[in-house]
């Protein structure tokens, strides 16, 4: 096979791709001998058929076959090769004299160039928030902890404290539970609820319809309760079935709730317990303001770094592509939600690749590690009698789900990402309360979506 590109300009180019009859040749043959030993054609003994009949009816089908997987090897190998970076996929275009009698084949296809654009960091200053614990936040983590680590006691109505088990299920237009419809196997505590009036009285076996909007004010709890990535885009009518009702008494602030909470002697009164807790909230914060901070990096560079696409390419590949048929109006509107996102991954990968960031195996591993600890943590499992070949055995085990593999191997990547943006931009650091900090997310937020 031989490889010519013509450039076109910076953004488009166009690559011929030759393939002559020896490139070929000998695996159709090949092929063709098989076929002809195992077809079964009545009037011939098996193995002694003709070969110009094996030809007439195989030897076509078996040409198309061969040449399309070496275009799709050769084409790939040509672009890894060359280093040439594009962007969507080559596309082939149409040859109105294209004749597969011909001894040269002759494809060519166009191809969208990324461009070639510099990222400076250093030359970025973003906010960077520093929550403040209030008293008031601290109390309320050891409230919370009281809670988890207080007595349940069997109730028979739904009042203030309560923990509610049951099922939600999605319901119809008409107000009816849905045949088949999706269900949720949840715990509900009345506290957290900004339903309270729809449950509060009820007992076991009770029914209570509500709005998914409406149970929480906090979409991150409704995510929890449902099991579901994110609820942002969730608005659906829910009927709860409750199975059970219990009272959670808080546990008393003393030695005991310490040690469950952090590990037998790491904490020895109150004021040490209180100051850990605060300590602990600063940390993850911490994280939430990290998160923010690195999308906020990269948005101001989508906004201020200047560089072009191939637009034009982009839309027929986008056209190329769709499942279903568009115009070229529904196009230019989908190439229009899609283009900032584009630009935001070029700029993202270009810190990787100029960083030399990397995600390896080991690291996904280790990532699959730590959220089992943590876990295991969480439900006040402090020193789990596992060492670490048997915490990486489960690990490993975790990480047969694709999808559980790539949503951590996303996290590295963002961990790494973050560790070169925050040595390399400025950052300006801006105290807030917590309150203050959701509002600015939220302006993000609009920001990012608009």
């Amino acid at each position: 096979m031989n490889f010519t590109q013509s450039q076109i300009d910076d953004l488009n180019a166009v690559l011929t791709v030759t393939v002559e009859k020896a490139d070929y040749a000998d695996k159709v043959a090949a092929d063709l001998k098989n076929y002809r030993k195992n077809a079964n054609v009545p009037g011939f003994r098996k193995g002694q058929v003709p070969m110009s009949m094996i030809k007439k009816q195989y030897e076509m089908p078996l040409i198309y076959e061969e040449v399309n997987k070496l275009l799709q090897s050769g084409v790939e190998d040509y672009l890894r090769e060359n280093k040439i970076d594009i962007l969507g996929q080559p596309l082939p275009k149409a040859d109105e004299n294209f004749s597969w009698e011909a001894d040269e084949l002759n494809f060519s296809f166009d191809l969208g160039l990324a461009p070639k654009f510099e990222v400076d960091l250093e030359k970025v200053e973003i906010p960077y928030h520093k929550i403040e614990v209030s008293e008031e936040d601290v109390d309320k983590y050891v409230d919370n902890f009281a809670l988890r680590y207080g007595k349940m006691s069997a109730a028979d109505e739904v009042k203030e404290g309560a923990v509610l088990k049951g099922v939600f299920h999605e319901v119809g237009e008409d107000g009816e539970v849905a045949e088949g419809g999706e269900h949720y196997h949840s715990t509900l505590r009345f506290d957290d609820l900004k339903a309270k009036d729809a449950f509060e009285g009820k007992k076991v076996e009770d029914k209570i319809t509500v709005a998914s909007k409406d149970l929480y004010e906090d979409e991150n709890l409704l995510a929890e309760t449902l099991g579901l990535e994110e609820a942002g885009d969730f608005d659906k009518t829910l009927q709860f079935k409750i199975n059970e009702i219990v009272n959670q008494e808080k546990a008393a602030i003393d030695q005991d709730l310490f040690d469950k909470v952090y590990g037998e002697g790491e904490v020895d009164s109150e004021e040490a317990f209180r100051a850990k807790v605060k300590e602990e909230a600063e940390k993850m914060y911490e994280g939430e303001a990290d998160r923010v901070m690195l999308s906020a990096v990269l948005m101001d560079l989508v906004e201020n770094s200047s560089f072009d696409l191939p637009d034009e390419f982009l839309k027929k590949w986008l056209k190329f592509n769709s499942e279903q048929p568009k115009t070229d109006e529904e196009v230019e509107k989908i190439y229009n939600e899609a283009k900032k996102g584009m630009r935001y991954q070029l700029i993202e990968g270009k810190i990787a690749d100029k960083f030399e960031i990397e995600v390896k195996q080991d690291d996904i591993l280790d990532q699959a590690v730590k959220m089992i600890k943590q876990q295991m943590q969480m439900y006040g499992i402090s020193n789990p009698e596992m060492d670490d070949n048997q915490l990486k055995q489960i690990a490993m085990s975790s990480l047969q789900n694709e999808n559980e593999y790539k949503r951590l191997a996303d996290q590295v990547f963002a961990e790494k990402m973050l560790a070169v943006v925050k040595d390399k931009v400025k950052l300006v650091e801006k105290t807030v309360s917590f309150d203050e900090f959701v509002e600015e997310v939220k302006k993000q937020n609009e920001k990012a979506e608009a």
